[in-house]
C-alpha cells in the first residue's frame, strides 16, 4: 500500500538540458532565454536602470531556466502573463510553473495504486456476538 510510487527512480524534478548541450550550444540556449525573457518583460513597468543591472538581471534569468528548453521557458512566461499580466514574473515564479507542470505530467504518467479492497464490516448484532464470544459482557443501562 503506497510503495508502488517509490519503485524505480523517479525523474529529477527540473530537467537538465544545460548538461546536455555543448558550450557553444549553452551560450545559444541562454541567448534565446534572454530574448524571451526581454520581451515578456518589455510589456511591463521598467525602471531606468543602468545596463550592468539589466544585464546581471538577464543572467539571473537565464542561470535559473537554462536547464528548461526554450519552448517550455516561452510557454511558462505567457502563462504568467496570462495569469497575472499586473505582476512582473521574477524567475523564480516561472520556475514554480514549469516545475507544477512537470510534476503533473510525471504524476500522470506513474501506475496508479490498487485500491484498497473494500472492508466488510460487522452489523451492530454481530459485533455484540463477537464481544459475547470472547467473553465480554455487554452492558446494560440496567445493571
Amino acid at each position: 500500500m503506497g510503495t508502488e510510487l517509490t519503485r524505480g527512480p523517479l525523474p529529477h524534478p527540473t530537467p537538465q538540458v544545460a548538461k546536455s548541450l555543448s558550450q557553444r550550444e549553452l551560450v545559444d540556449h541562454r541567448a534565446k532565454i534572454a530574448f524571451d525573457v526581454q520581451t515578456v518583460l518589455s510589456a511591463y513597468f521598467q525602471p531606468h536602470e543602468a545596463e550592468e543591472i539589466k544585464a546581471a538581471q538577464l543572467a539571473w534569468w537565464c542561470d535559473e531556466l537554462q536547464d528548461w528548453t526554450q519552448e517550455q521557458v516561452v510557454w511558462a512566461l505567457r502563462r504568467w502573463n496570462r495569469d497575472s499580466p499586473d505582476k512582473r514574473p521574477t524567475p523564480g515564479h516561472i520556475v514554480a510553473i514549469m516545475k507544477d507542470a512537470r510534476g503533473r505530467k510525471i504524476a500522470a504518467q506513474l501506475p496508479k495504486p490498487a485500491p484498497e479492497p473494500k472492508r466488510e464490516y460487522p452489523t451492530p448484532a454481530r459485533a455484540a456476538e463477537i464481544m459475547r464470544e470472547v467473553g465480554f459482557k455487554p452492558k446494560t443501562f440496567r445493571d
